[in-house]
Formats: C-alpha cells, structure tokens, sequence
C-alpha cells in the first residue's frame, strides 16, 4: 500500500484524478492543470513563500473536495500573515467544491474566500486545530452548506457576527459540531439563523458560559459533552422540538438543575446522560416523570456515581404504570444505584456493573411486554431465583412470556432459575457465572420451542443432569461446561439436528485427554466446534472423524495441545 506519492507524479501533465487519500506536495500540483475531484494537500506548513502556492493554480482546478493540511512540521521562520497569504492563494474554482477541510493552519485570522457565498455547491466544511485563530471565518453565508465542523481552535473567545455575516446565517446547516474550544467563553446569534439545523453537538468547551442564541425550530439532536450546565439550560429552553438529548460530563448539573429542565423535554423520546456524578434522582416521582417526559422511550445512564434511583419518591409498591411510551432502559457502572422499579411498558432492561444495585423490579403488572433482559456483574443483587409464581417478588415472573432474550452473568446471589416453559417466545438465554446457582430446570428445555442459542457456563455449583434427549428442537447454538458435574462424566446426548455451532467448557476437574472422549457429544450436524478450558487435553488427532460437516475448529486455553 501506497504511504507517499511516487517520484515524478508532477510531471504527468495529464493526469485528471488520484484515487486516493495520500497527500501531496504543493509543487507537485503545478503542472497537473487538469487535476480534479478529492485531492489532500499536506505538508503546507514547509511551503516557504506565498509564490509557490500561487503556481499551484488553484482557481484553475477544479475540485470537488480538497483538503488542506499544515502538518506538524513547519518553517519556525515564518510569519502569521505569511500563513494567510498562503491560504489566500490557496483559493479553490468555486464552481465545483463540494466538500473542504482546512486542518492544522497556524494563521491568526482566515481570508475572505474561506466562507465566500459565491462557493455555493460547498456542503461539508470542517476546520480543525487551528489553534493560532482567534476569531472564525464567515460560514454563516454558504448557501448550501449543510454540515460545520469546528475543532481544536483554543483562542477564539466568541462565535457572534463575524461568524454569521449579515444576511440569513447557514440557511441550510442541518448538522453543527464544536470541539475542542478550551477558550471559548461566548456565543450568540441573531434572529432567523439557523432556520435548519437538525443537530447541535458542543464537547469539550467548559469555558462557554454566556449563550445567547435565537429559537431553534428544526433542531432534533443536542450532544453536550464537558461543558457547563448554564449551556445546557440556554439549548434546552430554546429548542423545544428535541428528541434525542446526549449529556456527558456536565459540570454543576444537579439534580435540582436537571428538574428545572425536564419541562422542556416534553418531545424527548431518547436520553442518555453520561458521567453526570451530581444527579441522585431524575425525578421527584414516576408522575411527575409521566408529565413532564410523556414522549420519552429509551433511557440510558452511564457513570453517574451518586445516582441512587430514577425517582426519589418512587416506592415499589405505587409505581410502574405512568410511563406508558418508556420502553428501553439502560445502566452500565451507576455504583450507588440502590434499586430499580421498572414501569409495565418495558420492553428492554440492561444493568450492567452497578455494584450497589440489590433489587430490580416490576412491581404492578409484573413486566408483561419485557422481550430483553441483561444482568451482567451486579454482585449485590438480592433475588435468590428467576422465575416462580405471580404472587412471588421475584425478578422473572411467569407473566413475562414476551421475552426473547435473557442474559445474566457474574450474579452471585442468584441460587436457581425455575418455570422456564412459559416462555414461550425465548430464542437466546445466556446464563454464566453464577457460582450459587444451584439448579436449572433442564428438564423444560423440550418446551422452549422458540429457542435457538444456549449458553449456560461457569456455574460450579449448578446440579444440571442434562439427560438425554432433552433440549430445545429449534437449538443452533450451544456454549456450556464449568458446571458442577464434569463434561467427561456426561452421558450420550440426543441433540437436534439443528444443533451447527457447539463450544465445550472444560475446567480444573476435567481429565479429557483427547477428543475421543468427547465424541459422544459432537453430533455429525456441527459446522463449528470450540474447545476450551481442557488442561489435560493433549491429543486433536482422534475422535473427529465423523464430523463431516465441520468447518470451524477453535481451541483455546488447552497449553497441552501445543506440544502435539
């Protein structure tokens, strides 16, 4: 693979087009008169004089992308108006350029023809690390331009007019990105600017405290990452039609903040709040949450520390019915969540590494539309069984007989799994370890008609017999061992012909020593086999003979194999 231009491509006079990302030179584009479509100019930082990016002849290409790159090696000799009479004659044709990218330019100012309307075929412009800049070029009056990114440019202060220019500011920006404005302090627009945008992304800009913007009627997306809650309030209050809200690392955001704000996020369908270590609760109650968030569907929370519960008055006993349109609930490393009470309308549960966590609920109708259930390394999680009766407080109950999917690891208070034949509808169930679980009704497997992967590994003190003849008929997919009883002390098993992918477990107490001895498990119908965990074993040679059908073989973790 090419890393640099060849020698002599300059001198191809002919030459329309480079299929490729790989920089060149500016003295190689002198004599390409006829060059066009995506071309990357790097190592601008070296050019010595503005004449020699005159030759280039830039106004004569025409490009339809162009890219152009300082790099991180330059000329200490030369000056901040040398930088700009150099990007100045840099000027692409503006009759073609479609997409531009200025990256690394160490001009304190831009010139006038970055920004020119006359540019009007110009759609995506990103300008990043330009980190001697102190204001931004004016964007604002490009009339087709549809997605901005500004990145890494720590001296400018304030986005205002300039940016904007005088009239109609970025009549057609759907999408707008800031990154990276450690010196940023404040923005503001004008009437009528930015009639399309559709999202709003600002990360890493934690001095912006002075937001000062017009109504944003179009906006559907707002990203905030690293910054201050003050900007999160002045974007909420003005974009009323939000339906996705990311929030990450957002300083000062309390939860008496926060509540001030969910009045204005009645359109809000999906939320996801990052690292946010200030907020305890999201909500008063679940009533309140039902009022002020009607639309709201999914929810995902991640890394906030202190967060105890989604509703601080919430108890388990009152809630679960208001929030009819919540379906989708998410939380990965929340390790001061206590409890979680679920509403009836959930269709997905995740809870991943919350070390705190010791119930998970649904207290009223018993999480009848659930259809996908996660618990991975919730060490401190109470309920001892999945499954039982109605009346049981169980996690799993029997009215959940929409569930498709169950996937639960590293819980080591769970003790038994129970009542798996109604689940009628349950095509992937994954249970590993477990270390107390200590039963596993495999005798309703049979029943699981739906089923079509099966995992159920490293829980040493499950008792399963795993009788013959008694899996699910649908089954593709199997993953098990690591159980109480050793897989050389299993019996003859009558898989279903459907059975194509099976991965064996083995463990300290395995004393397989080659593959004959676990012939009685391989049934002909396999395409892939994964060995594991078998230390003993030392022989690969035997044993396989009448798995006419394999394709894959994996063997892992079996250091004996390695000398055969």
């Amino acid at each position: 693979m090419l890393k640099t231009m060849p020698l002599g491509i300059g001198e191809l006079k002919s030459l329309h087009t480079l299929s490729s990302d790989i920089g060149l030179k500016l003295t190689e584009l002198k004599n390409l008169q006829n060059l066009h479509g995506k071309v990357c100019i790097d190592g601008l930082g070296n050019v010595e004089n503005s004449a020699d990016a005159r030759e280039a002849n830039f106004s004569r290409k025409r490009f339809s992308e162009l890219v152009l790159d300082w790099g991180d090696e330059f000329n200490v000799l030369r000056t901040k108006s040398l930088e700009k009479e150099i990007l100045n004659e840099l000027m692409p044709y503006n009759g073609t350029l479609e997409k531009l990218r200025i990256s690394l330019y160490r001009g304190v100012e831009f010139p006038n023809w970055v920004g020119d309307p006359s540019y009007r075929r110009l759609t995506i412009v990103s300008i990043e690390s330009c980190e001697e800049s102190t204001s931004l070029p004016m964007l604002g009056q490009l009339p087709s331009l549809k997605e901005l990114f500004i990145g890494g440019m720590s001296k400018v202060k304030v986005v205002g007019m300039v940016f904007l220019g005088t009239d109609l500011a970025f009549p057609s920006l759907e999408i707008l990105e800031f990154d990276s404005m450690s010196g940023w302090e404040e923005w503001s627009t004008k009437s009528g600017a930015f009639p399309c945008l559709q999202e709003l992304c600002i990360e890493d800009c934690p001095n912006l405290v002075r937001v000062s913007l017009e109504a944003l009627p179009s906006l559907r997306v707002l990203k905030l990452r690293k910054c201050g809650h003050g900007v999160l309030k002045s974007l909420v209050d003005i974009a009323l039609s939000i339906t996705k809200l990311e929030i990450d690392d957002i300083s000062g955001l309390t939860d008496e903040e926060w509540r001030g704000m969910i009045g204005c996020l009645g359109a809000v369908e999906e939320i996801k709040i990052s690292e946010c270590n200030e907020i305890r609760y999201l909500w008063e109650s679940e009533a309140e949450a039902s009022k002020l968030l009607m639309n709201l569907k999914m929810l995902e929370l991640r890394k906030c520390e202190n967060l105890v519960s989604l509703g601080e008055k919430d108890k388990e006993d009152n809630c679960g019915s208001s929030l009819t349109s919540f379906s989708w609930l998410g939380v990965w490393n929340c390790n001061s969540l206590e409890h979680c009470s679920c509403p009836d309308s959930m269709e997905t549960l995740d809870i991943w590494d919350c070390d705190s966590i010791t119930s998970v609920s649904f207290p009223t109708g018993g999480g009848q539309k659930l259809k996908s259930l996660v618990i991975w390394d919730c060490k401190k999680l109470s309920e001892k069984e999945l499954g039982g009766k109605e009346k049981t407080r169980f996690l799993i109950k029997s009215k959940m007989q929409m569930l498709e999917f169950v996937f639960i690891a590293n819980w080591p208070n769970l003790k038994s799994i129970s009542e798996l034949s109604c689940f009628i509808h349950l095509n992937r169930l994954c249970i590993s370890e477990c270390p107390g679980m200590e039963s596993f009704p495999d005798h309703e497997l049979p029943n699981l008609t739906s089923l079509t992967e099966l995992t159920i590994k490293k829980c040493t003190s499950m008792d399963a017999s795993f009788p013959r003849g008694l899996w699910p008929p649908k089954l593709c997919r199997l993953e098990i061992g690591e159980l109480k009883k050793p897989i050389s002390e299993w019996g003859p098993q009558n898989f279903p012909t459907s059975l194509s992918h099976l991965t064996l477990y083995g463990g300290p107490y395995d004393d397989v020593k080659n593959f004959a001895q676990l012939s009685h498990l391989l049934p002909s119908s396999l395409t892939s086999l994964g060995i594991d965990r078998f230390e003993k074993l030392d022989s690969v040679s035997t044993g396989l003979q009448h798995l006419t059908s394999l394709q894959h073989l994996f063997i892992c973790n079996c250091p004996k194999t390695l000398n055969e």
